[in-house]
C-alpha cells in the first residue's frame, strides 16, 4: 500500500517535517493565543455534530502557529490522525492532488483498521491515484473508514489560501461538509470571501456542522512575545559581557514595538530576527523604532538596506517569480548564465541583509520567505513603490537564464538543470503576458545575452513570440540575429 502512496506523499507538508523546522515553524509562546487555543480544544473534545472548525484571520495573525501548536499537542496525546500544511509556490506543498494521499499515509500509520481498509481499496483499484479519478473520489476512498472511539480522529489542514488550486479548496470544503467522515477537521485560512462563503453556506438555515473562530490583533500576546524573544536575542549575561545596558529593551521600547506591530505576529517575528541580525542590537532596535506602524514599513526598511548590495535586484526578483523555490546550488546554475558574479557566494552576498525576511537553510535546502506577505508586498506596486519587483523583467531574466543554461548543457553534452527544462516556457509566457513594453527591460537589450542562446529552435520560438507580443522591433531583431 505504501508503495502506491509514496509517489504522491509529501513529507514536507507534515507539521513536524524537517523542512518546516528549517523554516522556523514554532508553537505559540506560553500565555499567548490562550483563548483561541482553548476554544479549539473545547471543539475538538466535543461530541456535538460540528465536525469542522474553521480558524480565519488576516495574514500574519498567527494562524499557522496556532495550527502547529494544536498539531504538536494532539500528536503527543495520540489524538492527531494527520496534518497537512499548505505553502504556496513550493511545488508539492501547494498541490491539492497530494493532499488525500499524504493524509491517508499518516492515518494508515496510526490506525490499523484504516490501514487494512486502504490497502484493500488500493489493491482492488490500482488506478485510484491517477488523474482520471476525481479529487472527491480519492478523499472518499482513502479518508472514509471505520475507526474506534479511542483512535486518533483530528485532521489539521493549514493555509487553504496557500493552495495553488482555489477551486480544489472549494471542492475540499464541500466534500468535508457533505460526507460522513469519522474525522474532525481543523482548517485555517485568511478570510477570503470565496472561502468564507464555502464555510458559511447553509448555516443560516439551521445547519451546525461548522464552528468558526477568528484571529484578530492581540497586543497583549505580542508584548509577551517581544519580551521573551528579545531576551533570547541578547541575554542579560551577554549584555554584561558586552557592557551593554542592563535593562534592555525598556518598557517604553516594548510598548512602541507592540504599537507598531498592529497586532501582527509576523511583524513581531520579523522585527526580532532583524534586531538579532548582524550589528549592535541597541542600534538595530532603534532602527525598527524609527519606523511608522505596519509590516510594510518594516519590509521596506530591510529591503532598502539590502538594495545596496550587488545584484540584489536580480536575485530577489528571481525569488519572487520562480516557479517553485530552489536551493543555492540550483539557483546558481540558473542565474550564473545571466550574470557571471551570481555564484553561490555571490547569491548569498546579495541576500546578506535579508536574513530576517528570507530563510536560507544551512543544509542547502530551498530558499524561502518566512511569510507569504513578503511576496504580497514586493509584487504589489501600490504597497512597495520603487521596491516593486516588476514581473516582466523578472520573468524575462529567468527565461533567458533557463534558455542559456539549456544551451550551455547542450554544448557540453550534459543534462540541463531540471528547473530550466521544466520552467523556461512558463517564464517566457509570463514575460510575454506581462503587458510591459519598455520600462524595466533595459538590462535585457544586450545582444551578447542572446548570443549565448544558440539553439535555433529556441530563437525561432522567441522571434515568433516576441513578434506576436507587440514588443519593440529591437527586441525581436537581436533575438533573431545569426539564426
Amino acid at each position: 500500500m505504501y508503495d502506491l502512496l509514496r509517489p504522491h506523499f509529501v513529507p514536507d507538508a507534515l507539521y513536524n517535517s524537517t523542512k518546516r523546522q528549517a523554516e522556523h515553524a514554532v508553537i505559540c509562546q506560553p500565555d499567548t493565543q490562550a483563548k483561541v487555543l482553548d476554544d479549539i480544544r473545547s471543539w475538538a473534545a466535543g461530541t456535538t455534530s460540528t465536525p469542522v472548525c474553521w480558524l480565519s484571520g488576516p495574514a500574519g495573525t498567527g494562524k499557522t502557529t496556532v495550527a502547529h501548536t494544536i498539531a504538536e499537542e494532539y500528536d503527543k496525546s495520540g489524538q492527531l490522525a494527520a496534518a497537512y500544511f499548505f505553502w504556496r509556490k513550493t511545488g508539492d506543498r501547494d498541490d491539492i492532488n497530494k493532499l488525500a494521499p499524504t493524509l491517508a499515509w499518516q492515518i494508515a500509520e496510526k490506525i490499523q483498521s484504516a490501514e487494512m481498509r486502504m490497502e484493500k481499496t488500493l489493491k482492488d483499484g490500482s488506478r485510484i491515484l491517477l488523474s482520471d479519478l476525481s479529487f472527491e473520489d480519492q478523499l472518499s476512498k482513502l479518508l472514509v473508514t471505520n475507526i474506534n472511539s479511542t483512535d486518533p480522529n483530528l485532521i489539521i489542514i493549514d493555509g487553504l489560501d496557500e493552495c495553488e488550486s482555489q477551486r480544489g479548496i472549494y471542492r475540499l470544503i464541500e466534500w468535508i461538509r457533505s460526507k460522513k467522515s469519522p474525522f474532525r477537521f481543523l482548517l485555517t485560512s485568511r478570510p477570503e470571501p470565496e472561502i468564507k462563503a464555502c464555510f458559511t453556506f447553509g448555516l443560516d438555515d439551521g445547519h451546525v456542522d461548522v464552528r468558526i473562530f477568528s484571529l484578530t490583533e492581540s497586543k497583549a500576546d505580542i508584548q509577551i512575545y517581544f519580551i521573551k524573544q528579545l531576551e533570547k536575542v541578547w541575554p542579560l549575561q551577554q549584555r554584561i559581557v558586552d557592557r551593554g545596558p542592563r535593562h534592555w529593551p525598556s518598557e517604553q521600547d516594548i510598548k512602541r514595538l507592540v504599537d507598531q506591530s498592529e497586532g501582527l505576529f509576523v511583524y513581531a517575528a520579523t522585527a526580532v530576527r532583524y534586531i538579532g541580525g548582524e550589528g549592535y542590537p541597541v542600534k538595530r532596535l532603534e532602527d525598527v523604532l524609527e519606523l511608522h506602524k505596519g509590516l510594510d514599513n518594516l519590509y521596506r526598511q530591510v529591503i532598502e538596506e539590502a538594495t545596496k548590495w550587488d545584484n540584489f535586484d536580480i536575485v530577489m526578483g528571481g525569488l519572487m517569480y520562480l516557479r517553485y523555490p530552489l536551493n543555492i546550488d540550483v539557483l546558481t546554475g540558473i542565474l550564473l548564465t545571466f550574470n557571471k558574479h551570481l555564484t553561490s557566494p555571490g547569491i548569498l552576498f546579495a541576500l546578506r541583509r535579508c536574513y530576517s525576511i528570507i530563510a536560507i537553510p544551512e543544509d542547502n535546502g530551498p530558499i524561502k520567505m518566512y511569510h507569504a506577505s513578503l511576496r504580497d508586498f514586493l509584487t504589489d506596486q501600490s504597497r512597495s513603490g520603487p521596491l516593486f519587483c516588476s514581473p516582466a523583467p523578472c520573468h524575462a531574466r529567468l527565461m533567458f537564464s533557463c534558455l542559456s543554461a539549456i544551451t550551455r548543457a547542450f554544448d557540453d553534452n550534459k543534462r540541463a538543470p531540471e528547473y530550466a527544462l521544466a520552467s523556461w516556457y512558463y517564464h517566457a509566457c509570463s514575460f510575454l503576458s506581462a503587458g510591459v513594453t519598455g520600462g524595466g527591460l533595459e538590462d535585457l537589450r544586450d545582444e551578447e545575452l542572446v548570443k549565448k542562446i544558440d539553439l535555433k529552435w529556441v530563437k525561432f520560438w522567441m522571434a515568433e513570440s516576441l513578434n506576436g507580443s507587440g514588443l519593440e522591433r529591437s527586441m525581436m531583431e537581436f533575438a533573431t540575429k545569426k539564426v
